[in-house]
C-alpha cells in the first residue's frame, strides 16, 4: 500500500508539472496580446495561474472531507514560496528587486500576511466573514497594480510584459517530460483537466500516506501538500535565476503569495470555516509572520544576498522539523 501511495504522490506531481505547464504556455499567449497594451492583465493571469496548482489540491482536501490538508498546503506554500524559492535562488545569484516591485508587490505582501495572521489568532478560527474580508481585499491591489502601470512608460511596460511572458513560458517546463504543446484554447482546457487530475491523484495520495502513517493532516499539508504544488514555481523560477533573469525569480514569487494570502485563503475560508489546531497557531502562523518579517528586512534595501538567502532556506527548513517536533 506504501508504495501505491507514492506511485500515486509521484504522478500526482509529474500532471500537476505538466498541468501547469500546458496551462501557462496558453496563458503567456494571452498575456502576450496584452503586454503592449495592459500590464495589469499580465500580472494577474501570472498570479492566478502560479497558485492554481496548491488552490485545487486545497480544494480537493476540502471536498475529501480532510480540510486541515488544505490549509497546511495554502499556509505552507507561502513559507515554500518565501523560504525554499527565494532562498535557494538566491544562493545561486543575489536577487535584485526593482522599486515598483518593492513599493507595490512586497509591501502589499507583508501587509496581507499581518491581516491573515491577525484574523486567525483572534478567535483561531477562519470564518465567512474573514473569508469575504481577504477576498475584498485582493481589490486595492488590484487597483494598485492598474495605477501603476498607468505611471510606466511604453519601453518600462513593454519590457514588464516580456518579463510576464517569460515567466509564464517557464512555469512546469521539464526537458525530460515529453508532450510540451505551446498554444489554443484546447490546451488550455487540456492543461486545466491535466492539473484536476493530477491534484486528485495527489491529494488522495496524501490522505492515504496520512492515514497509513498516522500523521497529522496539518502536518502532512504543511510538508508534502505545500511543497509538491509548487515544484513547478520552483523549476521556472531556477531557470530565471540561471539565466539571469533574478527579478524574474522573485516577482512572480511574491504575486503568487498575495494572491494565496487573500484569494485562496478567502475561498478556503468562504468554502469550509475551519477552526485552528494548537500547532497553527504555536508554529504555523508564527513562522509564517517570522519569515514574512524576515524577507522584508532583507528585501528593504532592493536585494537579497548569498548568505541572506541561505537564512530563508535554513527558516524554512526550521518550520517544517518544528511542525514535526511539536507532535512527536
Amino acid at each position: 500500500m506504501v508504495l501505491f501511495e507514492l506511485a500515486l504522490l509521484v504522478a500526482g506531481m509529474a500532471l500537476l508539472f505538466k498541468g501547469a505547464e500546458w496551462v501557462t504556455d496558453s496563458a503567456s499567449h494571452v498575456a502576450e496580446q496584452f503586454h503592449t497594451t495592459s500590464v495589469a492583465v499580465g500580472l494577474i493571469i501570472v498570479s492566478v495561474v502560479l497558485s492554481l496548482p496548491e488552490l485545487l489540491v486545497a480544494a480537493t482536501s476540502i471536498f475529501k472531507a480532510h480540510p486541515q490538508i488544505g490549509l497546511g498546503t495554502i499556509l505552507g506554500s507561502v513559507i515554500v514560496n518565501i523560504g525554499l524559492i527565494a532562498g535557494l535562488c538566491s544562493m545561486i545569484r543575489p536577487l535584485k528587486l526593482s522599486r515598483v516591485i518593492l513599493l507595490r508587490d512586497t509591501i502589499f505582501m507583508i501587509v496581507a500576511t499581518i491581516i491573515v495572521a491577525v484574523l486567525a489568532l483572534e478567535d483561531n478560527k477562519l470564518s465567512h466573514v474573514e473569508g469575504i474580508v481577504f477576498l475584498l481585499l485582493f481589490v486595492p491591489y488590484l487597483i494598485n497594480v492598474y495605477q501603476q502601470e498607468h505611471e510606466m512608460g511604453k519601453k518600462k511596460a513593454r519590457a514588464e510584459g516580456k518579463r510576464i511572458v517569460h515567466t509564464l513560458q517557464m512555469v512546469g517546463y521539464i526537458p525530460w517530460l515529453p508532450f510540451r504543446v505551446r498554444d489554443g484554447m484546447g490546451v488550455f482546457v487540456l492543461g486545466t483537466f491535466v492539473l484536476l487530475v493530477g491534484a486528485q491523484l495527489f491529494t488522495d495520495a496524501l490522505i492515504g500516506l496520512s492515514t497509513q502513517f498516522q500523521i497529522p493532516d496539518l502536518v502532512i499539508g504543511i510538508t508534502l501538500g505545500a511543497l509538491g504544488p509548487s515544484l513547478p514555481n520552483l523549476a521556472a523560477a531556477l531557470q530565471a535565476t540561471r539565466r539571469g533573469m533574478e527579478e524574474l525569480a522573485i516577482s512572480e514569487t511574491i504575486g503568487s503569495n498575495i494572491f494565496t494570502l487573500l484569494v485562496s485563503v478567502g475561498l478556503f475560508a468562504l468554502t469550509s470555516p475551519i477552526t485552528l489546531e494548537a500547532s497553527s497557531r504555536v508554529i504555523t502562523v508564527p513562522a509564517l509572520l517570522l519569515i514574512t518579517f524576515l524577507f522584508m528586512g532583507f528585501t528593504i534595501k532592493g536585494r537579497i544576498t548569498r548568505v541572506e538567502g541561505g537564512i530563508l532556506l535554513f527558516m524554512y527548513l526550521a518550520s517544517v522539523a518544528a511542525e514535526i517536533l511539536y507532535r512527536a
